[in-house]
């Protein structure tokens, strides 16, 4: 449950804080979730989705409500 008055909120979180194996998780999960849609092999997808993290370009928000992490587009 989440914190009084914290209720919907979403958190970003830095990407380069998490730990290898914590972000290697959080990239092969996005990438092979339905809804993306890519003929590139696993480790391509990986590293295209990374680059696109380091560069700004991608963003990673936890949901304190239901626990999940999700990669979007940054806001430009």
């Amino acid at each position: 449950m989440p914190a009084e008055g914290q209720e919907g909120q979403l958190i970003e979180v830095p990407w380069e804080r998490l730990s290898l194996e914590a972000r290697r998780g959080v990239l092969e999960e996005y990438v092979t979730r339905g809804g993306y849609e890519c003929d590139w092999p696993l480790e391509r997808r990986i590293a295209s989705v990374e680059k696109r993290l380091r560069s700004g370009q991608l963003r990673l928000i936890f949901d304190p409500e239901n626990g999940s992490v999700n990669i979007v587009e940054a806001k430009k």
